[in-house]
């Protein structure tokens, strides 16, 4: 029976084959070392040394000969974006398309967000979502979203309240406050107390918090972050941020519209570093006031790297995270014509940043590094534009990579950035540890999930759109120019092939949701 911090939620599967992969050089962070692998009923029956499942293999049902090749777990993908209503505008993948996208790149597991707006019930926002995630063909599991606790409209009636009842102080109008907060008050209660069902009942113990985009009605206010920093700590879960700093973000866009810096090369300095690291430090701070966990997404500054290091010294329980195109890109990819192709939040930064990122990888400092996949076309990207003039305030943000990732990741092997057993630990083993799934997934051991990804050491792919699995209106392919040696060619989710020497199975079942804990 499944271990409780990582079940697998019911549904009827197709029957699995007994399996024997052999021949493999089989990757963890700690070693690489030839093994066979023996799948029985879509778990890891047992790991032997080559020739030791003679027996096995009579009754095997498949045997796969990975000679010459590496055996890794699939990779685990933490974060991305699949049909998110941004702005009013849905990114082009569904939950279906972004399997295909993603087996191919070797990920046999992903996790997506609830969508939330400001006082809506957390709960039914998860639900839906799970249910929109039902037709992944990879297992799968979410992150609860968190934007302001009470509804927009009701806050704003409190503070008009409040307003009036300052410049005129009677009974009518303190009544009136006192009714206002009352509704303010029971939606944030409400909303408080859906957490530890969410972590405890819906097995989602992660969350996410928005430190910018007001004007999006997805931020969450200082004193409400607090607020679910504290409940989400007591329920067994961590918090995840988006850490950028609103008010330097929004004073900027005004300094810069009457300056007349508008074009995509402003963009990098419109959130500069200190709008990133202010963001970083403030959670910093609040996660030692509160003795609570906390995660950030997408880290890009030396700046914030640094102040994770330090708060880790002080005892602060931090996780982080870098995502691949700032592993890849510097910001000059915003300059040109194409520059609006490289938007996204947090921006693309220096050399000297990205040194520091990979630095950290290397070090373990940052733990993951995920896609913050959200695909967008030119079209749409261009769509609000005037005249077609480049305004970074306008277009949607957002990069594809779900598929990307492990070419990415390859590519800095294949130039000693960092080792293949790096790639293990930040795309398979930490994401698996640090969401909760550590017993399950992430790992070729005994017992586990038969969730394994084969790599042709001398497999040379160009990372362009002839390559790639993406629906064809996604008109163009941001790492065209990176070629990798060594590419998945097999892909196999709990003992079935997603992928197959490059060709996609699609009568695979479905994927199952993850329920996760937090240990």
């Amino acid at each position: 029976m499944p271990e409780p911090h990582c079940r697998m939620a019911e549904r009827k599967e197709m029957n699995m084959s007994k399996m024997i992969i052999k021949n493999g050089a089989l990757v963890s962070s700690s070693k690489v070392c030839q093994k066979d692998i023996y799948i029985e009923n879509g778990k890891i029956k047992a790991i032997g040394e080559p020739g030791d499942f003679l027996d096995e293999e009579k009754n095997a049902e498949e045997i796969y000969d990975a000679k010459g090749n590496y055996v890794l777990p699939g990779l685990i993908e933490p974060h991305m974006h699949i049909k998110a209503p941004l702005g009013g505008i849905v990114d082009i993948l569904d939950f279906d398309s972004a399997s295909v996208c993603a087996a191919y790149g070797g990920v046999t597991t992903f996790m997506d967000f609830s969508s939330t707006l400001p006082g809506d019930s957390l709960k039914a926002a998860v639900k839906t979502r799970r249910e929109e995630m039902q037709i992944s063909k990879l297992d799968y599991s979410l992150h609860c979203k968190v934007v302001n606790l009470a509804d927009a409209q009701d806050i704003a009636g409190a503070m008009a309240a409040e307003a009036a009842f300052a410049k005129d102080k009677n009974e009518r109008t303190m009544a009136a406050v006192k009714e206002a907060n009352e509704r303010v008050n029971s939606q944030v209660k409400a909303r408080l107390e859906e957490i530890p069902d969410i972590v405890k009942n819906g097995k989602i113990p992660t969350f996410k918090l928005f430190m910018t985009y007001r004007k999006a009605n997805v931020m969450i206010d200082d004193v409400s972050m607090l607020k679910v920093m504290a409940a989400v700590r007591d329920a067994g879960g961590r918090c995840g941020f988006h850490a950028e700093s609103n008010a330097i973000a929004e004073y900027n866009e005004e300094l810069f519209e009457k300056e007349g810096k508008l074009d995509w090369s402003y963009f990098a300095e419109y959130k500069g570093n200190l709008c990133e690291a202010e963001a970083v430090r403030r959670v910093l701070y609040y996660a030692q006031l509160l003795k609570a966990p906390v995660y950030f997404f997408h880290l890009s500054t030396r700046e914030a790297i640094e102040a994770v290091k330090e708060a880790r010294k002080k005892g602060v329980d931090v996780i982080a995270e870098t995502c691949c195109h700032y592993l890849a890109f510097t910001k000059e990819k915003n300059e040109g014509k194409d520059g609006i192709l490289y938007l996204m939040s947090p921006p693309l930064r220096t050399k000297d940043d990205q040194e520091a990122l990979w630095q950290a990888v290397k070090n373990d400092d940052i733990k993951i590094v995920s896609s913050d996949n959200c695909t967008f076309p030119r079209a749409m990207k261009e769509a609000p534009l005037t005249d077609n003039k480049p305004d970074f305030r306008k277009p949607i943000s957002g990069v594809s990579g779900l598929e990307e990732r492990f070419g990415v990741l390859m590519r800095a092997v294949n130039e000693g950035k960092i080792g293949i057993q790096d790639l293990v630990r930040v795309a398979c083993e930490n994401p698996a540890i640090y969401f909760g799934c550590g017993n399950r997934k992430g790992f070729l051991k005994d017992g586990y999930d038969a969730d394994i990804v084969i790599v042709d050491r001398m497999k040379r792919v160009t990372l362009n759109r002839e390559s790639l699995h993406y629906p064809e209106q996604l008109e163009y392919a941001l790492y065209e120019d990176f070629e990798v040696t060594g590419y998945p060619v097999t892909t196999i989710r709990r003992g079935e092939y997603l992928v197959k020497d490059g060709v996609y199975n699609e009568n695979a079942s479905l994927g199952l949701f993850i329920e996760r804990e937090l240990v």
